[in-house]
């Protein structure tokens, strides 16, 4: 399945680790580009604006303005505080 989109969506990123409470944030309305490629399938989404971040984050949902959703375990990540930056993720298919 493609996960391609560019456009609006909001972005929860979380720290979800056993024996501790989860933690979500959620940034509205974030200008993204999302692809996805390979078995299993990893995302990749870049934003040109910093996103909102909890401590030690580890989970990744997007939700489109279409009202599906992805998410998953991330994998690799880059989140300055100024600029653009990325976030990998996989996703169960």
């Amino acid at each position: 399945m493609s996960y391609d989109y560019q456009g609006p969506a909001s972005v929860i990123t979380a720290r979800r680790h056993l024996g501790t409470e989860p933690e979500e944030v959620l940034n509205e309305s974030v200008d993204i580009k999302m692809t996805s490629s390979g078995k299993p399938t990893i995302v990749s989404l870049n934003f040109q604006t910093p996103l909102q971040w909890p401590g030690h984050p580890n989970y990744v949902t997007v939700n489109l303005p279409d009202g599906t959703s992805v998410s998953g375990v991330t994998v690799e990540v880059e989140r300055p505080s100024e600029g653009p930056g990325f976030v990998r993720f996989t996703v169960d298919d």
